[in-house]
């Protein structure tokens, strides 16, 4: 393994796409995990470009969620789509990022991650119930440069 992907031990990224997995059973959303090298001043602009290259707008609800990590910048921002967006406030995002910070700060990546996405996870569920329809699928954890 080369690179910022060094960060994820392989039971990391087992347990991280297992959190999704579960998560993704209760909702018609897709969660994404992306790990980025540098985000510069702006994570969140990184997040939406990288949400949108990942074809995440794609959802028909609108209503998927990417948790956004710059490695080397230390800048974490959690991102959703107009559609979960419409039914939670900023305050509810702001936990969640509070939350997964807390741990990451401990360098508990896959714990962080895995709480959050089971934050996210069940308010996707309330609002965005799963359906037995097959649903367009990104990578689960990427990596960028």
């Amino acid at each position: 393994m080369a690179g910022i992907e060094k960060i994820l031990s392989e039971s990391d990224r087992a347990e991280i796409a297992a959190a999704i997995a579960g998560a993704e059973s209760r909702t018609t959303a897709v969660i994404s995990v992306r790990f980025e090298k540098r985000s510069g001043r702006d994570p969140m602009r990184n997040a939406r470009a990288s949400f949108t290259a990942l074809g995440m707008r794609n959802n028909p609800d609108k209503n998927s969620v990417m948790f956004y990590i710059s490695v080397t910048d230390r800048k974490f921002a959690v991102l959703g789509d107009d559609g979960i967006n419409s039914k939670v406030g900023m305050e509810f995002w702001d936990s969640v990022r509070d939350a997964v910070i807390q741990q990451l700060k401990q360098k508990q990546f896959s714990l962080a991650l895995c709480g959050g996405i089971g934050i996210v996870g069940e308010k996707l569920a309330e609002f965005f119930p799963a359906e037995k329809t097959e649903k367009a699928r990104a990578d689960s954890i990427t990596f960028g440069q």
